[in-house]
C-alpha cells in the first residue's frame, strides 16, 4: 500500500482545533490528502495555528457536500466509531486499526479513512456506506477518544504497516464491489428474500469483502458465480433479468 493513496475524511468538523490536529498526525504517519465533508466551522488561523508544521495538508484540503459523493472515487472506505452494540449489527461490526492496516499492507487501491463528527460520530446511514468499521478498543467505562486522538493511532498502525514489503496485490475495484452486491440482492430477491434481510445479506457482505483480503480477481469469480445462479434461477423461472 502507498501512502499517497489513502485520503482522510472528516465528517462536519466542528472545530477548528481538531483540524489542524488531525492535519498534524497526517503528516506524522506520511498521510497528505485532507477532505473536510460540510464542515461546521472555518477553516481559519486557529485550525493552521494547530497544524504547525503541516499547514500544506490544510492548504490543498478539499471540501465535499457528502460521504456519499466521495464513494465512487475509492476502492476502499473504512468508518470508524466509537460505540459498538452488545448484539451482532452489520452496520457497525467492526475490526480494530491493526486489523485494518494489516488488511491494507500487501494490497493497491484507493483507501478513504472516515473519520465522525466530534459530537455524534458517523450515523448508521453512513457507516452502512462503508465496507470497514474501525473500533479502538478502550476503557469501557469512558471508551469514547477525541476524534485527533482516535486519529493517531489509527494513522500510525496505518503508516507501521505501510513500510512492511509483501508482494503487492489489487483491492477490487468499487464498480466490481458494487455490481457483485447489485447481483446478491437480485438472487436473494428471486429466492423469495424480503427487501430488508436481502439488504442485511449485502451490508454483511460487503463487510466480508471489505474486511478480508480478497483480490480483484477474487471477487470477480465470486461475482461470476453469484451472476450465473441468478440467470439460471431467472431463466427457470422464466422470467426477464437484466444482464
Amino acid at each position: 500500500m502507498r501512502l499517497e493513496d489513502v485520503s482522510v475524511a472528516f465528517v462536519e468538523p466542528l472545530y477548528e482545533m481538531n483540524i489542524g490536529y488531525i492535519a498534524r498526525c497526517m503528516k506524522n504517519f506520511g498521510l497528505s490528502n485532507l477532505i473536510l465533508i460540510k464542515p461546521r466551522c472555518q477553516l481559519g488561523g486557529e485550525a493552521f495555528r494547530f497544524a504547525t508544521h503541516a499547514q500544506e495538508i490544510l492548504v490543498k484540503a478539499r471540501i465535499a457536500n457528502s460521504l456519499d459523493e466521495l464513494k465512487n472515487s475509492f476502492d476502499l472506505i473504512a468508518g470508524t466509531t466509537g460505540v459498538v452494540t452488545k448484539s451482532l449489527s452489520q452496520a457497525r461490526r467492526w475490526i480494530t486499526p491493526e486489523t485494518f492496516a494489516d488488511r491494507l499492507a500487501n494490497q493497491e487501491g484507493k483507501v478513504l479513512i472516515v473519520l465522525g463528527r466530534e459530537d455524534i460520530g458517523l450515523t448508521n446511514e453512513e457507516l452502512e456506506l462503508c465496507d470497514i468499521v474501525v473500533f479502538i478498543p478502550a476503557n469501557p467505562q469512558y471508551p469514547i477518544l477525541n476524534v485527533s486522538h482516535a486519529a493517531a493511532i489509527l494513522f500510525y498502525e496505518t503508516y507501521k504497516h505501510a513500510a512492511r514489503v509483501l508482494p503487492s496485490q489489487r483491492l477490487p475495484s468499487r464498480e466490481e464491489v458494487e455490481v457483485l452486491l447489485y447481483y446478491l440482492r437480485r438472487l436473494l430477491l428471486n429466492l423469495g428474500e424480503g427487501e430488508e434481510r436481502a439488504e442485511r445479506a449485502c451490508l454483511m457482505m460487503r463487510r466480508i469483502v471489505g474486511g478480508s483480503h480478497p483480490t480483484d480477481s477474487d471477487v470477480r469469480m465470486l461475482l461470476g458465480v453469484i451472476r450465473r445462479a441468478y440467470e439460471n434461477i431467472c431463466r427457470k423461472q422464466g422470467s426477464p433479468h437484466v444482464g
